[in-house]
């Protein structure tokens, strides 16, 4: 399995739940290979000097060590932008990809990237500083061509326009997809936009499985320090995976 990180912060938010279903596939007998992207964590380069195009090289290089290892059958596994990074490689190379797993996707690449800005309205906000900035006013700026800071991330003009032009809804993996999605409570519908997706992949034939369990956004913590435990998709991941041996 090639795991995709989720963007940013919510990447280091998800590290610990990450870890911690890397071990249980691991005790299921499935070899799990978590990479950081160009710019991300041990990784060489910035955050401001990667691409989207960096990102899918990436992803791709990891199968190839993947297959080069002998494994016959890679499972991406992606989670929120990461998501969108395994579909993507799973319809670039479907003779390579076995299976999708993925985890609370991104389906929408400009809609994430207007909520990764109110990060930085929302600091600014909570400092006392009131510099007139609006979620317009920063987007005119990246394309200006400035890079931005927020939540402590350089967020450069190539990337934002990068994002602002992915859509799940484009893509149409080749192979199998189990898709967790949490919820609020038992019984709630998907998101809307998650919903959308789901319905056109099998209307084209996507083989997709879509659980949906209640649970905390981890990813998504407010507390600079807080991680919150999410044994459901753990346990969620480690059933699906039970299928594909």
């Amino acid at each position: 399995m090639v795991f995709a990180s989720a963007f940013a912060e919510e990447m280091n938010k998800s590290r610990h739940i990450v870890a911690q279903a890397s071990r249980r596939l691991a005790a299921q007998g499935f070899g799990v290979l978590c990479i950081d992207f160009k710019g991300c964590g041990d990784s060489s380069g910035s955050f401001d000097q990667a691409s989207w195009a960096d990102w899918r090289q990436d992803i791709s290089t990891a199968i190839d060590w993947m297959l080069a290892q002998g494994y016959s059958r890679v499972v991406l596994w992606g989670h929120r932008l990461g998501a969108m990074l395994a579909a993507q490689a799973a319809a670039a190379r479907p003779n390579d990809v076995a299976r999708c797993l993925l985890w609370q996707p991104v389906v929408q690449g400009e809609t994430h990237l207007v909520q990764f800005l109110r990060l930085r309205l929302a600091n600014a906000m909570l400092s006392g500083h009131k510099g007139g900035e609006t979620g317009k006013s920063l987007r005119a700026r990246l394309s200006g061509g400035e890079t931005l800071e927020v939540a402590g991330y350089p967020l450069s003009p190539g990337m934002a326009d990068d994002l602002d032009r992915l859509e799940l809804g484009t893509l149409r993996p080749a192979c199998a997809v189990d898709w967790i999605e949490i919820v609020a409570e038992q019984g709630q519908a998907l998101p809307v936009g998650a919903a959308r997706v789901t319905e056109a992949w099998r209307k084209d034939g996507v083989a997709l499985v879509v659980s949906a369990i209640v649970a905390q956004p981890f990813w998504a913590a407010t507390n600079a320090v807080e991680l919150v435990p999410c044994d459901a998709i753990v346990e969620a991941t480690a059933s699906a995976a039970k299928a594909w041996l």
